[in-house]
């Protein structure tokens, strides 16, 4: 008996029929919310699995295009700065084993045989700032959620490792994007851009050095300090634009 009735299972079906075979898109969008670097996952309907939103393509729509769809749909997140992280086709990049329990849900065969094959997906990663937080996702998926990247260990399928080598991209144009003024608010202190790199280079920085190199580069102007009670309160700063953007076209290595 399935747990899905007769109408969500033909616009299952419906919509499987309008996607490109064998073909996915996953998007993994990274947050940091003042101390920790976070991904949202979504969890199907049904199903005790979490992953990374993804979905399939249709055929008569752009890549682009279908990673914006799905992102919005799963997610509710929208106007986003998408880039390309990687290519995933592995010849063994195939899930039948994970997928064999859906049966047990009330999913016919010939849609698990669908799902159920290889599959080359495409890795999109992007950044949404701190004020992001809310997120709502659509009529397949039972829930989505930030969680902090060092808790996707366990996702579904091969998801863990789409989280890993997007994070391997994020770490690698650390240096040569603009990628801090979308993750800091306007203004911020030193301890807490530090913070975000300790996030995202998944490890402790020195204090010191940290202070040193950052003011080194010019790329902050001093705003004042932080409203707080003390005898030394934060000064707090915001970026060079001009300067910042120049830096990213140097050679600077930063050395953390």
């Amino acid at each position: 008996m399935s747990q899905f009735s007769e109408e969500t299972l033909t616009l299952i079906r419906q919509e499987l029929k309008k996607c490109i075979p064998q073909l996915s898109i996953n998007c993994v969008i990274f947050r940091f919310d003042g101390e920790h670097l976070q991904v949202p996952i979504v969890q199907p309907v049904q199903a005790d699995i979490w992953n990374i939103p993804g979905g399939y393509i249709y055929q008569d729509e752009g890549i682009n295009e279908a990673a914006k769809r799905i992102l919005f749909e799963q997610t509710e997140m929208e106007n986003l700065l998408l880039s390309q992280f990687g290519t995933f086709g592995s010849a063994k990049r195939e899930f039948s084993e994970e997928i064999k329990g859906y049966s047990s849900l009330g999913f016919p065969e010939d849609i698990i045989k669908y799902v159920s094959q290889r599959f080359v997906t495409i890795g999109y990663y992007s950044i949404v700032g701190q004020k992001q937080k809310k997120l709502k996702t659509g009529p397949f998926f039972r829930e989505v959620k930030w969680v902090n990247v060092n808790e996707t260990k366990s996702l579904a399928l091969d998801h863990s490792n789409l989280v890993s080598e997007a994070l391997l991209m994020l770490k690698a144009e650390l240096q040569s994007k603009p990628l801090l003024s979308s993750f800091m608010p306007q203004t911020f202190t030193i301890p807490e851009l530090q913070k975000l790199y300790e996030a995202i280079l998944g490890r402790p920085v020195d204090r010191g050095n940290f202070r040193q190199r950052i003011l080194k580069t010019k790329i902050l102007i001093k705003v004042g300090t932080a409203t707080k009670t003390g005898s030394r309160p934060p000064i707090v700063y915001k970026l060079d634009t001009k300067k910042y953007l120049d830096s990213l076209t140097q050679d600077m290595k930063l050395g953390f």
